[in-house]
């Protein structure tokens, strides 16, 4: 009898135990979806997790750098990470994630733009109509591989030799999605995310305390201005028709220098004539607008025909 009570007893506490967790209130489905990265302290969830996932996760697009947002320009839902943006739309009730086109603006943030290349036909050599540029060797196997025009888009320079962020000179290519930098004979993609997402984003959260939806993005004034790439053009700022200098640093000594200006309007215009570098690597010419050129935000860009290196310096002309 003894035994058969504590048999109905501990059925009694089981069958409590059940209801209490059962009237509990479960966590929402998109909570417990998401996931938390102590590395930059944000969360991903969703249909942006799930995309990550699909298409190469931290190798291909890092960690995420802000949470998702109301973007201020068009009011889509996005998401910053160290080496792209995702987008969110929602067609025929379904919810599709593309890239947004960070490399075009970090070229537009710090000044630069390359000319369009006549047609090329070389073997191993693949020519894109759309903007005028090549893909070849390990930086075209690499978009070949690794998702193509989904995701790194168009290319928007040639191959060239740059500076990064003091860390060295690297061989890299631009895209419309990002950057392609060559370490060795392996391919990785800079972190434009990190020099792209807002500073009112980054703060990072706590563990365990999700947001419970897309914030604002904010604003975005608070944020310090894009870092010059080692070079500068004074007076700055001027006015059209004014003779202006160019100096910058890091060629190979004695090479030949081609230059050309971007223009506001998106057009570019090569100077008529080469400058060619100092023994220590450097240049420091004189250069003029004309008269009838438009106000606005101007760069003038220095490529080393032998290195490749591209040194650029950004400047106002205003009436």
């Amino acid at each position: 009898m003894r035994q058969r009570h504590r048999w109905w007893a501990g059925l009694l506490v089981f069958l409590a135990v059940l209801m209490l967790f059962g009237t509990m209130p479960a966590a929402p489905a998109e909570a417990q979806s998401r996931i938390y990265f102590p590395q930059t302290g944000h969360y991903l969830g969703g249909a942006f997790r799930s995309f990550w996932e699909r298409n190469g996760g931290v190798e291909i697009f890092g960690y995420p750098l802000s949470e998702e947002f109301i973007q201020n320009k068009d009011g889509r839902v996005a998401q910053f990470f160290e080496r792209a943006r995702f987008e969110l739309d929602v067609v025929n009730n379904t919810a599709v994630v593309s890239l947004g086109l960070v490399g075009r603006e970090y070229l537009t943030a710090t000044g630069q733009g390359f000319p369009r290349l006549a047609p090329v036909n070389q073997p191993g050599v693949r020519y894109f109509p759309e903007t005028g540029h090549t893909l070849r060797g390990a930086f075209r196997s690499f978009w070949e591989r690794r998702g193509g025009l989904p995701i790194f888009g168009f290319p928007i320079s040639e191959e060239l030799v740059q500076e990064l962020d003091g860390r060295g000179n690297y061989v890299v290519q631009y895209f419309e999605r990002g950057r392609f930098e060559l370490v060795g004979s392996n391919v990785r993609l800079s972190t434009l995310g990190t020099f792209l997402v807002p500073c009112q984003l980054r703060q990072p959260l706590p563990p365990h305390a999700p947001p419970t939806g897309p914030i604002p993005e904010g604003d975005p004034s608070t944020c310090p201005p894009p870092v010059n790439l080692n070079s500068r053009v004074f007076p700055d700022p001027t006015s059209p028709g004014t003779v202006q200098g160019f100096e910058a640093h890091g060629y190979q000594p004695g090479e030949d220098i081609a230059l050309w200006l971007n223009l506001p309007n998106g057009t570019t215009r090569a100077l008529p004539y080469l400058a060619r570098a100092n023994s220590d690597g450097s240049i420091l010419i004189g250069f003029l607008t004309e008269t009838r050129d438009p106000v606005g935000n101007w760069s003038i860009v220095g490529q080393g025909l032998r290195s490749n290196q591209v040194r650029v310096a950004t400047f106002v002309l205003q009436r």
